[in-house]
């Protein structure tokens, strides 16, 4: 595992390097690719997961599952619509238990009060990223919720939220190596976040230290060793909903309406909706029987 890491740890460095000396279209282009391949495939399996135990043949079960999951996506779209500014809240604080869940999985063996823990690093992760793009931040969030947040309540929680989970690490991580390591990630994460744009940072770390994990866990949970090509079957059954989630976000943004300018705001408003029933199908998945036994 520390390997695996560390492996990662100096691509993310090499990152830094390319943010350095490429502008930030080119990291935007680069970001935006890995997102609507690796980012957007990692959440088109949720269907799959969900009927794992229960589905077997039936494809009327099936129907149902996606019914109500396209349900949930649009009820996430309405929220925003209507009330934009909870459901911002809402969708920042149920991520950031969602990174920290994923990353943390198959790192230690068993955690007592996980939803702090996981929340308080994914809410670092992010603050870190706002921190560094207060401005591109605030211009976002205002908007979608049309509230203008200063950069001091984007400092003060960072100092604070920061402080606790490196206390929540150093009690938590008996492996003094695993902690150095981990410590040494918001360090480089922070030196990405700084020299790199907002997407570019957001994409990079969504793709390599999320979405990847994600794919390789939900595989392990799928097939286990039961496929000889398990990648190939994953990808096979994701594809048709990464395809459609594809043509929708790539034909509101060249057929909409809307301004340019606002369409990151829409795209990660639309991450947001799709968000939702996607952390309920991966806690279900990290807590199920089947998982722990794979």
């Amino acid at each position: 595992m520390p390997k695996k890491i560390i492996s990662k740890q100096v691509f993310t460095l090499l990152c830094v390097v390319f943010s350095l000396f490429c502008s930030e279209s080119i990291q935007n282009i680069v970001s935006a690719l890995g997102i609507l391949s690796f980012g957007i495939l990692h959440g088109a399996n949720d269907l799959k997961i969900l009927s794992k135990k229960k589905l077997r043949n039936n494809s009327f079960l099936g129907l149902s599952f996606l019914v109500i999951y396209l349900g949930v996506v649009f009820l996430g779209i309405m929220i925003f619509y209507f009330i934009p500014g909870i459901a911002l809240l809402t969708f920042v604080i149920v991520s950031c238990y969602h990174f920290g869940e994923q990353h943390w999985q198959d790192k230690l063996d068993y955690i007592k009060q996980p939803l702090l823990f996981y929340t308080f690093y994914g809410a670092t992760i992010f603050l870190l990223l706002f921190s560094f793009h207060n401005s591109e931040v605030e211009d976002i969030i205002f908007e979608i919720s049309s509230v203008r947040i200063p950069f001091r309540i984007f400092k003060i929680s960072l100092l604070i939220i920061g402080s606790v989970l490196l206390i929540f690490m150093f009690i938590k991580i008996k492996d003094f190596k695993l902690f150095l390591i981990e410590t040494t990630l918001l360090i480089i994460l922070s030196l990405l976040f700084w020299k790199g744009s907002l997407l570019f940072g957001f994409g990079l770390y969504f793709v390599l230290w999320h979405s990847i994990p994600s794919l390789n866990s939900q595989i392990k949970y799928l097939y286990g060793a039961k496929e000889h090509s398990p990648y190939k079957m994953y990808f096979k059954s994701a594809f048709l909903y990464w395809i459609l989630a594809l043509i929708i976000m790539v034909s509101s943004y060249f057929f909409g309406s809307l301004p340019k300018d606002q369409y990151l705001s829409i795209f990660f408003s639309f991450l947001a909706a799709i968000t939702f029933p996607h952390v309920v199908v991966m806690g279900l998945m990290f807590h199920s029987h089947n998982h722990h036994s794979n």
